[in-house]
C-alpha cells in the first residue's frame, strides 16, 4: 500500500517532493496524488476502509490537515505521511 500522500489542489512544488520523499536526491518512495479534501474520502480512496461511512465510524473524518502530517494513524495496520501545504 502507498503510504505517502500529496494533495494535488494544494500549493506544492517538485522540490517539496524531493525533500520529503527522497534520499540522496532520488525519489525512492511511491507517492499517491489525490484531489480529495476530507479524510473519510482519502481513507476510502486508498482502500484503508471500504467506504467513507466506515472511515467516519472509525473517527477518520474532517478536512485533511494542512502542512506535513507525519505518521498519521489511518488504522491499526496503516500509517500515512501526508503533504498538504496551506496556500
Amino acid at each position: 500500500m502507498i503510504e505517502n500522500v500529496v494533495v494535488k489542489n494544494s500549493s506544492w512544488t517538485q522540490r517539496d517532493l524531493e525533500i520529503l520523499f527522497s534520499e540522496e536526491g532520488k525519489t525512492v518512495e511511491e507517492i499517491h496524488f489525490t484531489e480529495v479534501e476530507d479524510m473519510q474520502s482519502l481513507m476510502a480512496e486508498l482502500g484503508i476502509f471500504s467506504s467513507k461511512s466506515q472511515a467516519i465510524k472509525a473517527g477518520r473524518k474532517g478536512e485533511i490537515p494542512k502542512g506535513w502530517t507525519s505518521e498519521f494513524k489511518a488504522s491499526k495496520k496503516y500509517r500515512l505521511w501526508i503533504w498538504n501545504p496551506s496556500e
